[in-house]
């Protein structure tokens, strides 16, 4: 039972505190005599002042306002020394020793959430190029509130509303700059005024720049409010792209009056220029990518990815294999060659849509696929379709819910190759695959977003040597117990509801209490100087 602790800080305090080391999310721990703050913007050594956001009976948040004294491994960063935007967090950080974090953030969140002693790791896949990688960069119209002109930017840390202006990105492909400025000297040139959202006043919301990596071809994307006659001033603003930008291929427009800080559209972008799509190369096959088409955003780590899974799945001739949340087939049509017959499922339309698109483009044919959400497709597929022998999975950051967990390890595969792009879920899945007779024989973490805290994750799953599936008592107890569970849920909402406190055994909760029963001073991990580039984040 975890031990009760009073809390030393109140929300809103400043607190001057050391960073001990990196937790998931890539906020930095601290302690307060044993009681244990999460610190945002903040790397290991650091020693900030912090204001505190939230406090919990076992820890509290909070965010470094001012950095006292840079820990001992920082670098000088590349761009904005005080990382406004947030998007590049771990700047200060060498290279070498980002990848050694996200590895040893990886391997604790298994150990510690999904309850593996001694997991089966792998060295981190890095880059050897970790900037400039992004092949999709989105940024915000805003007013400066001096000048008074219209830019584009990203939100400022921690903020939905205040945006910094961005020239350069370090992680951006620079080839997409010159179409971001272009579109920014036109708004400012035709006096366009920024989209109000509350009052639905004004034009412009977003730019959306995405770049094939392998192609160079470009595609602008405006995104406004509601408009009656389309974009104003058009014309000249395709002119300018297509006299300055090398690669275009197209100019949309979007429009959305949706209150949320959002891009998407239920309507189809207008083609003001060119075509709606753009080609990229990835997995060895050449993909049309449309403009609400979720792709990896990092196409050289993604193409090493693909082939990190095509090697973990070991595919045959002779395999069935189904590629769940296929997205636009990426995987789906990387692994085609290799196997018998193949079965994309995935619940967007659209993104089927794009996936037959690409099957027919790379003259692929045995490919099924199928539009639903991945349970009750499973369901409905047994019986009906060869039984699988290779399951590759790459859900939502969210993991997979246990009820899918289930239906993938009923379908009894021999080999269950798991995507992941959030360690933190993926540990919270391990107990279920236990649970249904699988366990990861191999994990291996990949770096898709360098300067960022975000690990991806490649694991193969064999069946459990020896298990057998549970009894019908058995199974009849496990649902017992899940609806247990749900009501004591459930008594937990209604007490909140009532104006009661809520219990919690978030991931912070469990992390909290380990690090409570640690040495208090943990050694951070180390990079010899032949490792560590001078100078360079």
């Amino acid at each position: 039972m975890s031990q009760r602790t009073q809390a030393p800080v109140r929300t809103g305090d400043l607190v001057d505190v050391e960073i001990e080391r990196l937790t998931h999310g890539g906020r930095g721990i601290a302690r307060l005599d044993n009681f244990v703050l999460f610190v945002g913007r903040s790397l290991p050594g650091d020693k900030v002042r912090a204001r505190v956001t939230r406090v919990k009976r076992s820890f509290a948040e909070a965010n470094a306002e001012e950095l006292l004294e840079a820990g001992a491994q920082n670098v000088d960063p590349q761009c904005d020394p005080e990382g406004a935007c947030g998007a590049c967090t771990w700047q200060r950080l060498p290279y070498e020793l980002q990848l050694q974090y996200k590895a040893d953030l990886a391997k604790d969140a298994i150990v510690r959430l999904g309850g593996l002693v001694d997991p089966p790791m792998l060295p981190i896949v890095g880059m050897e190029n970790p900037t400039g990688y992004r092949n999709k960069v989105e940024y915000t119209f805003a007013t400066d509130p001096e000048s008074g002109v219209v830019m584009s930017g990203y939100h400022r840390f921690g903020s939905w509303e205040e945006i910094v202006e961005v020239d350069e990105c370090l992680i951006a492909d620079p080839r997409g700059n010159v179409a971001k400025h272009l579109v920014d000297a036109w708004a400012q040139k035709m006096g366009f005024k920024v989209y109000d959202r509350e009052t639905g006043k004004g034009l412009l919301r977003s730019l959306i720049i995405r770049v094939g990596h392998a192609t160079g071809e470009i595609q602008v994307n405006v995104v406004t409010g509601p408009t009656e006659k389309g974009l104003p001033r058009a014309a000249e603003l395709v002119d300018d792209l297509e006299a300055g930008v090398p690669g275009l291929v197209g100019v949309l427009h979007t429009q959305t009056g949706s209150r949320a800080e959002s891009s998407f559209s239920e309507d189809p972008p207008t083609v003001l220029w060119g075509r709606d799509w753009y080609e990229e190369h990835m997995g060895g096959k050449t993909l049309k990518i449309r403009s609400n088409s979720f792709l990896q955003t990092n196409t050289a780590q993604a193409n090493a990815l693909y082939d990190l899974v095509l090697d973990v799945a070991k595919p045959r001739p002779d395999d069935i294999a189904y590629d769940l949340y296929c997205g636009l087939g990426s995987i789906t049509l990387a692994l085609a060659p290799h196997v018998q017959e193949v079965v994309g499922v995935e619940v967007v339309q659209e993104a089927i849509d794009c996936a037959i698109e690409n099957a027919e483009l790379n003259e692929i044919e045995n490919v099924e696929w199928q539009v639903g959400n991945v349970r009750p497709v499973l369901k409905a597929a047994k019986g009906v379709w060869p039984d699988p022998t290779l399951i590759v999975v790459d859900p939502p950051r969210a993991g997979l819910v246990p009820k899918v967990v289930q239906r993938i390890c009923e379908a009894r595969p021999e080999r269950i190759v798991y995507v992941s792009c959030n360690p933190t879920t993926f540990a919270g899945n391990l107990p279920q695959f236990r649970e249904f007779g699988y366990q990861p024989v191999s994990i291996q973490p990949v770096d898709q977003f360098p300067f960022t805290s975000h690990v991806e994750l490649v694991a193969r799953f064999e069946p459990i040597p020896g298990w057998e599936p549970p009894t019908a008592e058995e199974l009849a107890a496990l649902a017992a117990e899940r609806q247990a569970a749900k009501d004591k849920t459930k008594k937990r909402t209604n007490a909140r509801a009532a104006g009661r406190k809520k219990k919690s055994r978030s991931n912070h909760s469990i992390i909290a209490e380990s690090l409570r029963e640690e040495d208090p001073r943990p050694e951070a991990p180390k990079v010899s100087d032949d490792e560590a580039p001078a100078g360079d984040a």
